[in-house]
């Protein structure tokens, strides 16, 4: 029991801490590509309106490139104390990916984004414009790497095991399953709509407290396009990646629709709480289909349930109700930006044509976007357990076996410190809307 709980811990711990880190780089990776825009946008005509939507964002950016920076830290930490094992025994995949997103960082931290945030005046308009768009591509090609890895290790595909050590792996499989396909919709999808629903969320405070602007005007329009896309992609991605779990993965497909009997007529369940010892619902609430596109198929044709599907369980009231969250959440933020759309389109994209309640709610939309992302991360990582590579090790093959103690210590710690970092966050994030550029430095040629 002991050991189940300490394993449990570490798992929750390293959650903690990716999650944090996913959240804010998909800040970071979004505002990177919304500023490579208001900056093209600074060359044309309307430069001087732009202009200030870049830099007021700019400073967002950077705060935002911090905390997912300074969160990759514990990540790698957390990687080798608790899973000492998970990297020498995928050394041959592991070691380049590693190897590849540290120096791009590097690269990224240390070139392009000092260009991007304090050449601004030293450079041609031009010729600055590319540095913030080279610092969007880097920041993209981190996302695939990124994803690549984990898809890989969702789904190890092309690969020579011995003894629970990869010996050899296809490179080509690796970036050209559909799996990696559909993770780097989703979490550019997710990333694209928290970013979009964030920037409106300032431009609703500013209007509570002055009129909008030509600028605040331009900003809103984009945001709001922005992450009514990111919407529509990320239900399009949902749904293709359900239909490759129902050939690849038929227990996390039966688990996130909580079906225990096997051949038995499919329901959708609103709401259920399942018994993994007894396999079955201590309760349930939904009605029957006759048919489901999400459920695996055996040979002769029935659907499979988690009482005969291939391979240990994932947790699986955890994989249906956080499947369960996505969905609400996404629901929520679709329709909000959907029918903010259709009250403003007539409107100029003035924010300030929108009741006082209206937006003041939505300023809390990009808690709800955040959720969202934090709910998909749970389906997504944790519904792979208890695999650290699907299929062929377990958590409990490469845990440290670390006192439960240290354990209990280091997540409150960590939670406590991810809190305060982001209510830091959202203080700044405060204050650039209220007053405007920070004032950094008196240097000239600073951003």
């Amino acid at each position: 029991m002991m050991t189940h709980s300490t394993v449990w811990l570490a798992e929750l711990q390293f959650f903690i801490s990716l999650s944090f880190m996913a959240i804010f780089f998909a800040l970071e990776l979004g505002l990177s590509w919304v500023l490579f825009i208001f900056r093209v946008r600074t060359l044309g005509r309307a430069g001087p309106v732009w202009m200030g939507a870049y830099r007021t964002w700019a400073r967002i950016f950077a705060i935002a490139f911090v905390l997912s920076l300074a969160a990759s830290i514990p990540v790698l930490i957390l990687l080798g104390s608790l899973w000492p094992k998970f990297l020498s025994a995928t050394t041959v995949l592991s070691s380049p990916f590693l190897a590849a997103i540290i120096v791009t960082t590097l690269i990224f931290k240390s070139s392009f984004l000092s260009l991007m945030l304090y050449a601004h005046r030293r450079l041609p308009g031009w010729l600055h414009g590319v540095a913030v768009g080279l610092v969007a591509l880097l920041n993209t090609l981190i996302m695939v790497l990124l994803l690549a890895w984990v898809s890989w290790v969702h789904y190890p595909v092309g690969a020579t095991w011995s003894e629970g050590v990869l010996q050899s792996v296809k490179w080509a499989t690796v970036f050209s399953q559909p799996l990696f396909f559909w993770y780097l919709i989703l979490f550019a999808g997710a990333s694209f709509l928290l970013v979009g629903v964030f920037i409106q969320a300032v431009v609703f405070w500013q209007s509570i407290r002055r009129p909008a602007d030509e600028g605040d005007r331009r900003t809103f329009r984009l945001s709001l396009v922005l992450s009514i896309g990111a919407w529509l992609a990320l239900f399009l991605a949902a749904w293709g990646h359900g239909l490759w779990l129902s050939e690849h993965q038929a227990q996390k497909a039966a688990a996130l629709s909580g079906y225990w009997e096997t051949a038995s007529s499919p329901k959708w369940l609103i709401a259920a709480w399942s018994d993994e010892h007894q396999q079955m619902h201590r309760f349930s609430l939904g009605f029957r289909l006759k048919t489901t596109p999400w459920l695996a198929l055996n040979e002769q044709q029935d659907y499979v349930g988690l009482d005969k599907a291939v391979g240990m369980l994932p947790p699986v009231n955890i994989v249906f109700w956080a499947f369960r969250f996505v969905l609400l959440l996404g629901l929520l933020v679709g329709f909000w930006q959907l029918r903010t759309f259709w009250l403003v389109v007539r409107r100029h994209f003035d924010p300030g044509a929108l009741s006082i309640r209206w937006r003041r709610f939505s300023v809390f939309m990009p808690f709800f976007a955040a959720l969202l992302l934090f709910f998909g991360l749970s389906y997504q990582l944790l519904g792979v357990l208890p695999y650290a590579v699907f299929n062929v090790v377990t958590t409990n093959d490469i845990y440290a076996h670390l006192p439960l103690g240290w354990l209990t210590v280091g997540s409150l710690v960590a939670a406590l410190i991810y809190l305060l970092s982001t209510v830091g966050f959202l203080s700044l994030t405060r204050y650039v809307a209220r007053h405007g550029v920070i004032p950094v430095a008196r240097h000239r040629g600073r951003a």
